[in-house]
């Protein structure tokens, strides 16, 4: 493709050199161009882009695009833009000449129950016979095939080529999380979304937003975004963020929720250690869901996948068939069965409200006591530290404080910031610190009596912990199977 007929919907501030020569992609870090390459110089929180031009240059990039002009040798084609993340976003669509816009595509935001809705939409669209993509936390699908995750919602380039991958794949429908991050860095600018999903928002990614006004403010961008595509929003109307978004939407809009005056109405809500059985109401007609995940933020997560396939025509049969086959989501309150007489859930609940909601979960199904591992990850909003220790001393009748990913951060001091919201709520008898995750995780499954549940928070589905010089292979679920299996917490 002719780097020129890119370059339209650029801001361009200045050029220099041929713009009719064939480019063959678009890069962003340096070790990954190839030949014929488009470099585009990012400005990133730990390395810059414009750095990074010689080794670019060296790999074969034919043109750079660069917000400092100065930086770029003499003789190549270079193209100064005033936001390389903006022209990121644009070339990447360009080059792939907008494949979003040949697929039905569904986008999930929110703190808490984006993958779980993601898995739910997927299996109901499966359910209906579309073939389906799926892009989140845990994996990248389309069809059958399953591809590694760099990150929940990958940079524009990457995510563009996937999208061109399933569209020549035959894929009719995709389902994407999209993340904060992903909204505020232009990753998803120039995706086409058929709907848009809210599902909630409470404290999370302080240590990049600063404040939770500043996270709403991303979030709702997505909300406000122009589509060449007519978008449908579905929102959970019982989150007070999610009525803030709705009051300003200026398209059609379906409301989710238990309050009655939704558009997609849950009652008759029971929950019970094999599932969660509910009624819906909508506008098309009723149903009776017998789902097999627990708690009832999974509630939330069906209205909100009911609510997309609706708003995309999927028969009420196909929601409820999509809907009642999702055995269980990796990571996601994930139950660890070795025919112990007590439950073990693995969840990714790593913030106040999901660890909250996750414990609140654990007590509707529970008869005996709870004993919660966890801890907090290194290098991310400090300030949620002690308040998820204070939930979990709240909800608890035994917490084991340890590690998460401590990343360059001592996980003795983050332990310790935890006790302090612990300390509010529980005396000295009710918790305990073991720094090491396998040990925490044993003992805990070591102290549980017939009746009881270990809930082991945190990582859910990974399968690393982040330490400041080495990921070493861990993953909650083999860790718990392991001990329940006996065997020895030092292997």
């Amino acid at each position: 493709m002719k780097l020129s007929k890119l370059l339209p919907s650029l801001a361009i501030k200045r050029s220099e050199g041929n713009q009719d020569i064939e480019i063959t992609g678009i890069a962003h870090d340096s070790r990954r161009v190839k030949a014929g390459n488009v470099f585009v110089c990012i400005k990133g929180f730990n390395a810059d882009g414009h750095d990074y031009i010689g080794e670019a240059i060296k790999r074969g990039a034919r043109a750079l695009v660069v917000e400092n002009w100065e930086d770029v040798p003499p003789g190549m084609v270079r193209i100064l833009v005033p936001d390389s993340r903006r022209a990121l976003s644009s070339l990447s669509a360009d080059f792939y000449e907008q494949p979003s816009s040949r697929l039905t595509l569904v986008g999930v935001t929110g703190t808490n129950g984006k993958t779980t809705t993601t898995y739910l939409v997927e299996s109901i669209f499966k359910a209906a016979g579309w073939k389906t993509g799926l892009l989140g936390t845990v994996q990248y699908r389309m069809g059958d095939h399953v591809l590694p995750v760099d990150k929940t919602t990958p940079e524009a380039p990457e995510l563009q080529q996937l999208f061109d991958r399933m569209v020549k794949e035959g894929v009719r429908a995709a389902v994407m999380e999209v993340s904060s991050h992903a909204i505020d860095l232009h990753r998803i600018d120039h995706c086409q979304f058929d709907v848009l999903v809210f599902t909630n928002l409470s404290q999370d990614h302080l240590d990049y937003h600063g404040s939770i006004e500043e996270y709403f403010v991303v979030k709702s961008r997505l909300f406000e975004n122009a589509s060449v595509k007519p978008v449908i929003h579905v929102i959970n109307v019982d989150d007070p963020y999610g009525r803030k978004i709705a009051r300003v939407s200026k398209v059609k809009t379906i409301l989710y929720g238990l309050d009655k005056s939704a558009d997609v109405v849950a009652s008759r809500v029971d929950l019970t250690e094999k599932g969660t059985n509910f009624k819906v109401s909508t506008s098309t007609g009723d149903l009776s869901i017998s789902l097999l995940l627990r708690g009832a933020f999974n509630v939330y997560n069906s209205l909100a996948a009911i609510g997309t396939s609706l708003a995309l025509g999927v028969p009420l049969e196909a929601i409820k068939c999509g809907l009642e086959r999702v055995v269980s989501i990796p990571g996601r309150f994930e139950m660890v069965d070795c025919g112990q007489s007590f439950m073990v859930v693995v969840d990714y609940a790593h913030t106040p409200d999901s660890l909250e909601k996750v414990l609140t979960a654990t007590r509707a199904i529970t008869r005996g006591g709870v004993i919660t591992v966890f801890g907090c990850g290194g290098d991310r909003d400090k300030t949620k530290r002690p308040l998820m220790g204070k939930v979990s001393a709240d909800l608890s009748d035994y917490i084991i404080i340890t590690s998460d990913n401590p990343r360059s951060e001592e996980p003795e001091d983050i332990i310790s910031q935890i006790e302090v919201g612990v300390r509010e709520v529980a005396s000295p008898t009710r918790y305990e610190k073991i720094v090491d995750r396998r040990e925490a995780i044993s003992k805990a499954i070591s102290m549980a009596r017939a009746g009881d549940l270990v809930l082991i928070a945190g990582k859910g589905h990974e399968t690393g912990q982040i330490f400041k010089d080495r990921v070493v292979p861990f993953d909650d679920r083999v860790v718990a199977e392991m001990a329940l299996k006996g065997v020895s917490c030092s292997h």
